[in-house]
């Protein structure tokens, strides 16, 4: 009987998840033997992260894997995005996010900490093991097999190793340590409120942007009710510290006074005094306050050596302008398509046999960045470019942002709809 295909998997983010249950399903599906198993640093699963929007091309991929259902019924809808401008908290109009006719789904705001929970019961049902506090340390290849070394000692050998382990990927460290992520500059404080007076509030429907000089402030709801568990996310210029770890932001982070009496001094001062509503959710602000600095990673071909590919953020994280987690998700469900594709091709050339361990994944890991980076690559410099017009440029500048903001309506308008319409199970494998 033929050995298992055992696939190894670092980080159990949306990306890694993902790809272990599709894997699943056309492996099941072939009826050829595998394992597939899953290593998180983590002690337990993460609830960190706010309320990310699943795109309508994320939001189709993900009832593809079986999982939306539960998803809605723990987020909420999208269909519009209102652009505020905070010096008269009048409407500059409004961005689309979603249409069922015209995308085939909305967008989903959810918690990032459900979206990971529906996609780990999912795991568990499907009987994949999910291993928690493995911090990888080490990776070594032969032309064979690839060995996954872990900081407690312990070690596992597959046949491929998925590096899902975000921004900050040790599986990258491995394969491409020079690469490493540039912090923009600009950070992130975000929480959970529920308003005592939802009328004093300005979005009109679920999300709203208020522009502001000193950056950007998102208001959405992230619950079907739209009456509670208001998501608040401020973007604005932060110095970097003198320790750029991990362990340093999150030092920045820990004071949630201090972190709250900040973003009220930036977006609360006399130069916008129609902020006052958010002064108060900031007073009514009971959950944690979490801190996050945005990165972004250059951009590069190097997603693979030998039998090791990065996925999702590990391969080209950016500033989070709405297309993360379904660039990551796609990353996924292609990569499962080209595994697909070639049982199919060898199956039909050797009377149904397929030998999995001469599975090509040099030649596959090469496709999958063919095809990814020119989509990829739009996404980021999107991104990007949006990120670095959040820095404070003056009183003037913030005002032509205003007067201009129908001609960015439109141009990112054209960006998001080729976005959400790209479907990369209809993608050309040639």
């Amino acid at each position: 009987m033929a050995k298992p295909l055992h696939v190894l998997i670092v980080g159990a983010g949306s990306a890694g998840l993902a790809a272990a249950v599709l894997f699943h399903k056309t492996l099941t599906t072939q009826s050829l033997p595998f394992k597939i198993s899953i290593f998180e640093l983590r002690p337990g699963p993460s609830t960190l992260g706010g309320a990310i929007n699943l795109t309508p091309n994320a939001v189709k991929l993900l009832d593809h894997i079986g999982i939306l259902k539960d998803l809605e019924s723990a987020g909420c809808s999208v269909k519009t995005m209102e652009m505020i401008s905070s010096r008269t908290l009048t409407s500059l109009g409004d961005l689309t996010f979603g249409d069922i006719n015209r995308y085939g789904a909305n967008s989903l705001r959810i918690a990032r900490k459900d979206l990971q929970a529906v996609l780990l019961a999912t795991v568990a049902e499907l009987g994949i093991e999910v291993l928690f506090s493995k911090r990888l340390e080490n990776i070594e290849q032969t032309p064979s097999n690839i060995t996954a070394i872990f900081e407690d000692g312990t070690s596992v050998t597959g046949d491929i190793l998925l590096g899902c382990d975000g921004t900050h990927s040790a599986v990258r460290k491995c394969i491409d340590p020079d690469r490493k992520p540039v912090y923009t500059g600009l950070s992130n404080t975000y929480s959970y409120v529920d308003p005592k007076n939802i009328s004093s509030l300005p979005l009109k429907d679920t999300s709203a942007i208020i522009q502001c000089r000193v950056g950007s402030l998102l208001l959405t709801w992230s619950t079907p009710s739209r009456s509670e568990r208001l998501f608040w996310a401020a973007v604005m210029e932060v110095p970097a510290p003198q320790d750029l770890s991990k362990d340093g932001w999150r030092t920045m982070g820990d004071d949630v006074e201090k972190m709250k009496q900040r973003v009220k001094d930036i977006y609360c001062s006399d130069r916008d005094p129609q902020m006052g509503f958010f002064a108060d959710l900031l007073e009514q602000t009971e959950d944690d306050v979490y801190f996050y600095p945005v990165w972004k990673l250059e951009m590069s071909d190097k997603w693979w050596e030998g039998r090791c590919l990065l996925l999702g953020d590990a391969a080209h994280a950016m500033p989070p302008l709405a297309q993360g987690v379904g660039l990551a998700v796609e990353d996924a469900a292609l990569l499962d398509r080209l595994l697909n594709d070639h049982i199919e091709k060898t199956k039909n050339a050797n009377n149904g046999e397929v030998n999995l361990k001469e599975i090509p994944w040099d030649d596959i890991s090469k496709k999958l960045v063919r095809i990814r980076k020119p989509r990829v690559k739009k996404d980021y410099d999107r991104s990007v470019g949006g990120f670095e017009g959040l820095k404070d440029k003056g009183w003037f500048a913030a005002m032509l942002k205003d007067w201009l903001v129908w001609f960015y309506l439109w141009a990112i308008g054209v960006k998001f709809d080729e976005a959400f319409k790209y479907d990369i199970l209809k993608e050309s494998l040639d």
